[in-house]
């Protein structure tokens, strides 16, 4: 089924551990912080029930309508559809919420192209994770995920650590599940999701972190079961879309999570204590593969918002005439073109699996991810750069519309007789991307989306196809092998 937005609110209004600032927040539905983000994400659930983007962000199976971020594609013209829906998902908020509902459905569909490989970890593994992403699919939920572990000593493994429950780890198996004692992060949206689906991102377990070697979801309303909020970048929900237009409604709130003695139950546990399973999740399985289409085309949106500000930024006081300013402006364009020329490519030239399933290109997406924090970086500093102290002196839309309106349009007014408001409107929009709060966690989140850049890149290395790069090395080779065997002849 599809939910609507209400039905999604009213699944929030069960009560769940979250914390900010040390209080328990009562009602995740009603607290200030969280009200409007609440809001946007029911709003993206209700888009799905009209006639406008109904087609475009669902699909129909066996007469029931899900949605499309669930859908395995076994087409090219499934994978196209899916990118379309991601694209669509991302405008609805512009690209300012990396962790919606469709991204871990994204994730779940892709675990579930992978079932069978639980098995040889977990008996009845493959049913447990095929039942779960019916679940999800079958309730339009909201999952959100924690992969990491607390940032104490990074450089010991879980089980050196001083507090031997400092990282997630079972405390003890009983006939119901796994009872289970630590922590995990970074669960971005936590206090807005039904469930939290917990599993380890690469290879860092070691002989001796067998008891940390966990793979389950449960609801975040599980009795144990803590949210323990960062201090929001934005507690008042009265701030309006003219002075706040990205803040005021796109606060994604990241949480540690604390397990508290937090019984798992069986059929939630896809596999526990396997350092094999644990260190290989990551990559023998197809858990990246569909998500990945999707924080593409987020990027692809933002960036394409953040240049386009940038030009009009310029465009508000003419600085754009200037050819040092055309040229920042020229190369912005340029990275997020190029950015889109690597999605195009990562779509249209897909790797179908022996299962028949249709996979991005993934040295396309891989090259994106590496390439998009410093494309996006660029195109911040640029809006910094050319907005220079316009960015810092800006009126409210108050004063637009009390006693010093005629000076605030009068004095704040652009080039070619653009009114105040017009133009402080832009700069405003220009400093939440670059300069506000949520503009600098945006940022950050860029850097590190797909992992730790330098082992990205490092594996990167290894694994790409240099194609007509490599043919032309080893012809060329060839060539030199064949002089010293054979001596001079033409070419």
């Amino acid at each position: 089924m599809i939910r609507t937005g209400a039905q999604y609110i009213e699944g929030l209004e069960a009560p769940r551990e979250a914390y900010v600032d040390g209080e328990r927040v009562e009602d995740v539905t009603k607290f200030p912080a969280f009200r409007r983000p609440i809001e946007s994400y029911a709003r993206v659930y209700d888009m799905k029930h009209t006639d406008e983007f109904q087609d475009r962000m669902t699909y129909v199976e066996n007469g029931e309508r899900f949605d499309l971020s669930f859908l395995v594609p076994r087409t090219h013209d499934q994978l196209r559809a899916k990118g379309l829906a991601y694209k669509t998902f991302s405008e609805a908020s512009y690209g300012c919420l990396g962790r919606g509902p469709e991204s871990m459905a994204a994730l779940v569909a892709g675990l579930s192209v992978s079932a069978d490989w639980f098995d040889q970890f977990e008996k009845g593994g493959s049913q447990r994770i095929t039942d779960y992403y019916n679940h999800v699919k079958d309730n339009d939920l909201f999952v959100t995920h924690a992969l990491g572990n607390p940032q104490s000593d990074r450089s010991k493994p879980s089980h050196q650590q001083e507090n031997p429950y400092l990282h997630l780890r079972i405390k003890e198996k009983t006939s119901k599940g796994l009872v289970v004692r630590g922590a995990k992060q970074l669960a971005t949206a936590a206090p807005f999701a039904d469930e939290v689906l917990v599993f380890p991102n690469g290879r860092q377990f070691v002989p001796g972190d067998e008891a940390y070697c966990l793979c389950f979801s449960i609801p975040t309303t599980t009795p144990g079961l803590k949210l323990l909020c960062r201090e929001p970048l934005v507690k008042d929900d009265r701030l309006n879309v003219y002075d706040s237009p990205l803040s005021s409604r796109y606060e994604e709130i990241d949480a540690l999570l604390v397990f508290d003695d937090v019984l798992v139950p069986w059929d939630r546990v896809f596999f526990h204590s396997s350092k094999e399973a644990a260190n290989n999740m990551r990559f023998m399985t197809a858990v990246a593969a569909f998500s990945g289409h999707l924080s593409i085309q987020r990027a692809i949106v933002r960036s394409g918002l953040t240049v386009a500000v940038a030009m009009a930024l310029c465009a508000s006081v003419k600085t754009n005439v200037f050819p040092n300013v055309g040229e920042l402006l020229g190369r912005i364009a340029a990275m997020h073109k190029a950015a889109e020329a690597l999605l195009f490519r990562a779509e249209e030239q897909p790797r179908v699996g022996d299962d028949g399933v249709y996979y991005l290109n993934a040295d396309s997406l891989t090259a994106h991810g590496l390439l998009f924090p410093d494309f996006y970086n660029t195109m911040l500093e640029t809006i910094k750069r050319t907005g220079a102290a316009g960015l810092m002196l800006t009126p409210t839309a108050a004063e637009f519309r009390g006693e010093v309106a005629e000076f605030a349009n009068t004095y704040f007014a652009g080039a070619d007789a653009m009114p105040g408001e017009e133009r402080v409107q832009i700069a405003k929009l220009a400093w939440e991307l670059a300069g506000g709060p949520i503009g600098q966690r945006l940022a950050h989140y860029e850097r590190f989306y797909i992992g730790e850049p330098m082992f990205v890149a490092s594996f990167f290395a290894r694994a790409v196809q240099m194609g007509d790069g490599q043919a032309l090395l080893d012809r060329l080779l060839e060539e030199g092998r064949r002089y010293l065997d054979e001596g001079p002849f033409g070419l």
